[in-house]
Protein backbone atom coordinates (compact mmCIF):
# COMPACT_ATOMS: atom_id res chain seq x y z
CA UNK A 1 0.00 0.00 0.00
CA UNK A 2 1.54 3.51 -0.75
CA UNK A 3 0.57 6.15 1.69
CA UNK A 4 -0.88 9.70 0.02
CA UNK A 5 0.87 12.73 1.19
CA UNK A 6 -1.44 14.75 3.03
CA UNK A 7 -4.43 11.91 3.51
CA UNK A 8 -4.78 10.72 7.05
CA UNK A 9 -4.49 6.74 8.04
CA UNK A 10 -5.88 5.69 11.43
CA UNK A 11 -5.00 9.11 13.26
CA UNK A 12 -1.53 9.94 11.23
CA UNK A 13 -1.27 12.45 8.79
CA UNK A 14 1.65 12.07 6.54
CA UNK A 15 3.31 15.13 5.91
CA UNK A 16 6.07 13.77 3.79
CA UNK A 17 9.13 11.39 3.07
CA UNK A 18 11.79 12.13 5.77
CA UNK A 19 13.89 9.61 4.00
CA UNK A 20 14.41 5.87 2.35
CA UNK A 21 16.39 3.51 3.37
CA UNK A 22 17.49 -0.33 3.10
CA UNK A 23 14.97 -0.67 6.44
CA UNK A 24 11.75 1.09 5.36
CA UNK A 25 10.60 4.06 4.44
CA UNK A 26 10.58 6.82 6.89
CA UNK A 27 7.49 9.69 6.67
CA UNK A 28 6.92 12.78 8.93
CA UNK A 29 3.52 12.11 10.33
CA UNK A 30 1.22 14.61 12.24
CA UNK A 31 -0.42 12.23 15.32
CA UNK A 32 -3.97 13.86 15.08
CA UNK A 33 -4.63 12.96 18.50
CA UNK A 34 -1.43 13.60 20.59
CA UNK A 35 -0.76 17.02 18.24
CA UNK A 36 2.84 15.66 17.73
CA UNK A 37 4.76 15.34 14.70
CA UNK A 38 6.73 11.67 14.84
CA UNK A 39 8.90 10.13 12.53
CA UNK A 40 6.99 7.03 11.24
CA UNK A 41 9.13 3.98 9.38
CA UNK A 42 7.49 1.06 7.26
CA UNK A 43 8.41 -2.15 6.10
CA UNK A 44 9.80 -1.27 2.37
CA UNK A 45 7.13 -3.15 -0.03
CA UNK A 46 9.73 -5.68 -1.44
CA UNK A 47 9.82 -7.08 2.57
CA UNK A 48 6.09 -7.18 3.11
CA UNK A 49 5.55 -10.73 2.30
CA UNK A 50 9.06 -11.78 3.91
CA UNK A 51 8.74 -13.12 7.36
CA UNK A 52 12.03 -12.83 8.00
CA UNK A 53 12.13 -9.13 7.53
CA UNK A 54 8.82 -9.01 9.38
CA UNK A 55 10.55 -10.97 12.38
CA UNK A 56 13.07 -8.16 12.30
CA UNK A 57 11.05 -5.53 12.31
CA UNK A 58 8.55 -6.78 14.95
CA UNK A 59 12.11 -7.45 16.77
CA UNK A 60 12.71 -4.11 16.99
CA UNK A 61 9.80 -2.80 18.46
CA UNK A 62 9.98 -5.27 20.81
CA UNK A 63 13.69 -3.90 21.50
CA UNK A 64 12.62 0.02 21.53
CA UNK A 65 10.19 -0.27 23.75
CA UNK A 66 12.51 -1.37 26.00
CA UNK A 67 14.84 1.38 25.70
CA UNK A 68 13.81 4.63 27.52
CA UNK A 69 16.66 6.87 27.76
CA UNK A 70 17.60 10.85 26.86
CA UNK A 71 20.20 9.69 24.49
CA UNK A 72 18.06 7.11 22.33
CA UNK A 73 15.76 7.98 20.15
CA UNK A 74 12.23 7.24 21.86
CA UNK A 75 9.39 5.02 20.51
CA UNK A 76 6.24 6.11 21.01
CA UNK A 77 3.74 3.32 19.07
CA UNK A 78 3.72 0.21 16.83
CA UNK A 79 0.68 -0.05 14.66
CA UNK A 80 -0.82 -1.86 11.63
CA UNK A 81 -1.66 0.93 8.95
CA UNK A 82 -3.65 -0.96 5.45
CA UNK A 83 -1.61 -4.16 6.60
CA UNK A 84 1.88 -2.65 6.78
CA UNK A 85 4.00 -2.99 9.89
CA UNK A 86 4.91 0.30 11.02
CA UNK A 87 6.36 1.84 14.04
CA UNK A 88 6.34 6.18 15.43
CA UNK A 89 9.49 7.33 16.81
CA UNK A 90 10.70 10.76 18.44
CA UNK A 91 11.18 13.42 15.70
CA UNK A 92 14.83 14.52 16.49
CA UNK A 93 15.59 17.93 14.53
CA UNK A 94 19.35 17.82 13.48
CA UNK A 95 22.06 16.63 12.16
CA UNK A 96 23.82 13.11 12.08
CA UNK A 97 27.18 12.63 13.07
CA UNK A 98 28.45 11.29 10.02
CA UNK A 99 27.30 15.24 8.80
CA UNK A 100 28.98 16.99 11.61
CA UNK A 101 32.16 15.17 10.70
CA UNK A 102 32.35 15.93 6.80
CA UNK A 103 33.38 19.58 8.34
CA UNK A 104 36.40 17.63 10.00
CA UNK A 105 37.35 16.33 13.10
CA UNK A 106 36.21 17.98 16.77
CA UNK A 107 38.51 19.75 19.50
CA UNK A 108 39.36 16.46 21.59
CA UNK A 109 37.23 18.33 24.34
CA UNK A 110 34.07 18.77 22.16
CA UNK A 111 34.46 15.22 20.94
CA UNK A 112 34.30 13.87 24.70
CA UNK A 113 31.58 16.11 26.07
CA UNK A 114 29.29 14.03 22.82
CA UNK A 115 31.00 11.09 23.31
CA UNK A 116 30.26 10.31 26.79
CA UNK A 117 26.71 10.49 25.87
CA UNK A 118 26.65 7.66 23.47
CA UNK A 119 28.05 5.89 26.43
CA UNK A 120 25.78 6.13 27.99
CA UNK A 121 23.01 5.54 25.38
CA UNK A 122 24.81 1.85 24.89
CA UNK A 123 25.44 1.61 28.24
CA UNK A 124 21.84 1.70 29.45
CA UNK A 125 20.82 -0.87 26.33
CA UNK A 126 23.78 -2.90 27.30
CA UNK A 127 21.94 -3.01 30.84
CA UNK A 128 18.72 -3.93 29.27
CA UNK A 129 20.74 -6.81 27.60
CA UNK A 130 20.62 -5.14 24.04
CA UNK A 131 23.63 -5.12 22.02
CA UNK A 132 23.55 -2.77 19.05
CA UNK A 133 25.31 -4.25 16.84
CA UNK A 134 25.66 -0.98 14.04
CA UNK A 135 26.45 1.53 15.90
CA UNK A 136 28.02 4.18 13.37
CA UNK A 137 28.28 8.30 12.74
CA UNK A 138 25.04 7.46 10.83
CA UNK A 139 22.78 5.91 13.53
CA UNK A 140 23.80 9.31 15.99
CA UNK A 141 21.94 12.34 15.92
CA UNK A 142 22.94 15.44 17.36
CA UNK A 143 20.13 17.29 18.25
CA UNK A 144 19.97 21.68 19.40
CA UNK A 145 21.82 21.81 22.74
CA UNK A 146 24.32 19.47 21.74
CA UNK A 147 22.49 16.22 22.53
CA UNK A 148 23.45 13.61 21.43
CA UNK A 149 20.68 10.66 20.27
CA UNK A 150 21.38 6.67 19.39
CA UNK A 151 19.07 5.74 16.62
CA UNK A 152 18.49 2.53 14.28
CA UNK A 153 18.19 -0.72 16.41
CA UNK A 154 17.11 -2.44 12.82
CA UNK A 155 19.95 -4.92 13.97
CA UNK A 156 19.56 -4.93 17.83
CA UNK A 157 19.38 -8.03 19.78
CA UNK A 158 18.33 -9.23 23.16
CA UNK A 159 20.12 -11.66 25.22
CA UNK A 160 17.00 -14.00 25.06
CA UNK A 161 16.03 -13.58 21.00
CA UNK A 162 16.12 -15.85 18.57
CA UNK A 163 18.67 -16.00 15.94
CA UNK A 164 17.40 -14.56 12.74
CA UNK A 165 21.32 -14.08 11.07
CA UNK A 166 22.94 -17.15 9.53
CA UNK A 167 26.27 -18.10 11.34
CA UNK A 168 29.33 -16.35 9.29
CA UNK A 169 26.92 -13.56 8.23
CA UNK A 170 28.66 -9.90 8.42
CA UNK A 171 26.33 -7.53 10.09
CA UNK A 172 26.95 -3.69 11.03
CA UNK A 173 28.66 -1.18 8.49
CA UNK A 174 32.16 -2.46 7.80
CA UNK A 175 34.35 0.94 8.66
CA UNK A 176 33.07 0.54 12.62
CA UNK A 177 32.33 -3.20 12.89
CA UNK A 178 33.92 -5.53 15.58
CA UNK A 179 36.61 -8.17 14.74
CA UNK A 180 33.91 -10.82 16.50
CA UNK A 181 31.70 -9.33 14.13
CA UNK A 182 33.99 -9.82 11.03
CA UNK A 183 34.87 -13.37 11.88
CA UNK A 184 30.95 -14.21 12.61
CA UNK A 185 31.54 -17.26 14.46
CA UNK A 186 29.93 -16.71 18.24
CA UNK A 187 27.59 -13.97 19.75
CA UNK A 188 28.48 -10.07 19.95
CA UNK A 189 27.90 -9.10 23.28
CA UNK A 190 28.21 -4.92 24.97
CA UNK A 191 31.96 -5.02 24.41
CA UNK A 192 31.10 -5.41 20.42
CA UNK A 193 29.43 -2.35 20.25
CA UNK A 194 32.24 -0.76 22.50
CA UNK A 195 34.98 -1.34 19.59
CA UNK A 196 32.85 0.48 17.15
CA UNK A 197 32.23 3.44 19.64
CA UNK A 198 36.44 3.20 19.87
CA UNK A 199 36.10 3.45 16.11
CA UNK A 200 33.54 6.16 15.82
CA UNK A 201 35.35 8.37 18.54
CA UNK A 202 38.47 7.96 16.39
CA UNK A 203 36.73 9.83 13.66
CA UNK A 204 35.37 12.40 15.96
CA UNK A 205 38.99 13.08 17.09
CA UNK A 206 41.32 12.48 13.11
CA UNK A 207 38.13 13.39 10.75
CA UNK A 208 38.59 9.79 9.39
CA UNK A 209 38.12 6.28 10.54
CA UNK A 210 40.69 3.70 11.83
CA UNK A 211 40.74 1.75 8.62
CA UNK A 212 39.72 3.13 5.35
CA UNK A 213 39.54 1.37 1.96
CA UNK A 214 37.31 0.81 -0.74
CA UNK A 215 37.94 -2.52 -0.27
CA UNK A 216 35.30 -4.41 2.00
CA UNK A 217 38.20 -7.53 2.19
CA UNK A 218 40.72 -5.16 3.25
CA UNK A 219 38.27 -3.40 5.87
CA UNK A 220 37.64 -6.57 7.40
CA UNK A 221 40.79 -7.86 7.19
CA UNK A 222 42.29 -4.96 9.30
CA UNK A 223 39.80 -4.88 12.18
CA UNK A 224 40.55 -8.60 12.43
CA UNK A 225 44.72 -7.85 12.28
CA UNK A 226 45.69 -4.55 11.81
CA UNK A 227 46.48 -1.69 14.79
CA UNK A 228 45.44 1.24 13.82
CA UNK A 229 47.79 4.37 14.08
CA UNK A 230 47.34 6.35 17.23
CA UNK A 231 44.42 9.60 16.75
CA UNK A 232 47.44 11.72 17.95
CA UNK A 233 49.67 10.77 14.62
CA UNK A 234 46.71 12.63 12.40
CA UNK A 235 45.72 15.21 14.81
CA UNK A 236 48.48 16.27 16.97
CA UNK A 237 46.35 18.21 19.69
CA UNK A 238 45.35 14.91 20.94
CA UNK A 239 46.85 14.16 24.38
CA UNK A 240 48.98 10.48 24.51
CA UNK A 241 46.50 9.49 26.91
CA UNK A 242 43.62 9.88 24.70
CA UNK A 243 45.40 7.42 22.55
CA UNK A 244 45.74 5.37 24.86
CA UNK A 245 42.15 5.02 25.95
CA UNK A 246 41.27 4.81 22.63
CA UNK A 247 43.60 1.81 21.27
CA UNK A 248 42.28 0.37 24.52
CA UNK A 249 38.40 0.13 23.17
CA UNK A 250 39.70 -1.32 20.03
CA UNK A 251 41.70 -4.11 21.01
CA UNK A 252 41.56 -7.06 19.22
CA UNK A 253 40.64 -9.27 21.89
CA UNK A 254 37.33 -8.28 23.64
CA UNK A 255 38.96 -9.30 26.93
CA UNK A 256 41.45 -6.60 26.29
CA UNK A 257 38.92 -3.73 25.56
CA UNK A 258 36.97 -2.06 28.39
CA UNK A 259 34.34 -4.20 29.67
CA UNK A 260 31.42 -1.73 30.36
CA UNK A 261 30.66 1.66 28.53
CA UNK A 262 31.32 2.59 32.35
CA UNK A 263 34.33 1.58 32.50
CA UNK A 264 35.01 3.31 28.72
CA UNK A 265 33.65 6.38 30.18
CA UNK A 266 35.93 6.40 33.46
CA UNK A 267 38.79 6.21 31.07
CA UNK A 268 37.65 9.44 29.51
CA UNK A 269 37.44 11.40 32.25
CA UNK A 270 40.33 10.87 33.84
CA UNK A 271 41.61 11.92 30.78
CA UNK A 272 39.53 14.93 30.72
CA UNK A 273 40.16 15.73 33.84
CA UNK A 274 43.94 15.48 34.63
CA UNK A 275 45.21 14.74 31.04
CA UNK A 276 47.08 10.92 32.74
CA UNK A 277 45.16 7.72 31.46
CA UNK A 278 43.88 5.51 34.48
CA UNK A 279 46.64 3.55 35.77
CA UNK A 280 45.98 0.08 35.20
CA UNK A 281 48.37 -3.03 33.74
CA UNK A 282 45.75 -3.49 31.19
CA UNK A 283 46.39 0.36 29.47
CA UNK A 284 50.21 -0.67 29.03
CA UNK A 285 50.30 -2.54 25.44
CA UNK A 286 48.15 0.58 24.37
CA UNK A 287 50.79 2.98 25.65
CA UNK A 288 53.46 1.06 23.87
CA UNK A 289 51.80 1.18 20.68
CA UNK A 290 51.43 5.01 21.27
CA UNK A 291 54.82 5.16 21.86
CA UNK A 292 55.78 2.82 19.06
CA UNK A 293 53.99 5.03 16.75
CA UNK A 294 54.72 8.23 17.61
CA UNK A 295 58.71 7.30 17.27
CA UNK A 296 58.13 5.67 13.83
CA UNK A 297 55.99 9.01 13.16
CA UNK A 298 59.01 11.27 14.03
CA UNK A 299 61.96 9.23 13.24
CA UNK A 300 63.42 11.67 10.35
CA UNK A 301 63.43 10.30 6.79
CA UNK A 302 66.45 10.30 4.59
CA UNK A 303 66.90 13.06 2.11
CA UNK A 304 65.79 11.80 -1.85
CA UNK A 305 68.92 12.88 -3.61
CA UNK A 306 70.44 10.87 -5.99
CA UNK A 307 74.41 10.90 -5.18
CA UNK A 308 72.85 9.67 -1.68
CA UNK A 309 70.51 6.91 -3.21
CA UNK A 310 73.78 5.80 -4.74
CA UNK A 311 75.98 5.38 -1.91
CA UNK A 312 73.29 3.99 0.12
CA UNK A 313 73.23 1.35 -2.35
CA UNK A 314 77.00 0.32 -2.48
CA UNK A 315 76.85 -1.67 0.87
CA UNK A 316 73.51 -3.63 -0.44
CA UNK A 317 75.37 -4.43 -3.77
CA UNK A 318 78.79 -5.62 -1.86
CA UNK A 319 76.42 -7.95 0.33
CA UNK A 320 75.09 -8.88 -2.25
CA UNK A 321 78.42 -9.87 -4.36
CA UNK A 322 79.55 -11.55 -0.82
CA UNK A 323 76.26 -13.90 -1.01
CA UNK A 324 77.00 -17.63 -2.31
CA UNK A 325 73.00 -17.59 -4.02
CA UNK A 326 73.33 -14.51 -5.65
CA UNK A 327 72.25 -14.95 -9.74
CA UNK A 328 74.22 -14.48 -12.29
CA UNK A 329 71.93 -11.75 -13.81
CA UNK A 330 71.89 -9.86 -10.31
CA UNK A 331 75.81 -10.32 -10.45
CA UNK A 332 76.76 -8.59 -13.89
CA UNK A 333 73.64 -6.02 -13.15
CA UNK A 334 74.99 -4.95 -9.89
CA UNK A 335 78.81 -4.58 -11.81
CA UNK A 336 77.19 -2.37 -14.05
CA UNK A 337 75.70 -0.07 -11.22
CA UNK A 338 78.93 0.15 -9.59
CA UNK A 339 80.81 0.62 -12.86
CA UNK A 340 78.36 3.81 -12.88
CA UNK A 341 78.82 5.09 -9.29
CA UNK A 342 82.88 4.75 -9.85
CA UNK A 343 82.03 6.66 -13.06
CA UNK A 344 80.24 9.31 -11.51
CA UNK A 345 82.52 9.72 -8.52
CA UNK A 346 85.64 10.57 -10.67
CA UNK A 347 84.04 13.07 -13.10
CA UNK A 348 82.63 14.83 -9.59
CA UNK A 349 85.70 14.97 -7.92
CA UNK A 350 87.53 16.04 -11.16
CA UNK A 351 84.93 19.14 -11.44
CA UNK A 352 86.15 20.35 -8.48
Amino acid sequence: MAFELGETYSGYKFLDVSKRTKNGVEYRVQNTFAQRVEILRTLPETAQGDQEQAERFLREVRVRARLVHPNIVTLFNAVELGRQLAMTTELVEGISLAERLKLGPMIWREALNLFRQALAAAGFAHDQQVVHRDINPDNIVIAPGEILKLTNFGLAKMAASPKLTQVGAVLGNLKYISPEQVKGTGEADGRSDLYSLGAVLYEMLCGRPPFDSQSQFELMAAHVNEVPKPPSVWNSQIPAALDVVVLKSMAKDPAERYQTAQEFAEALAQVAQTGEPLPTAEAEPAMASVVAARASEARPQPAAGEAQRMVAGVPAFLAAVASPRISLSWFFFSGAAAACFLLFMVLWFSSK
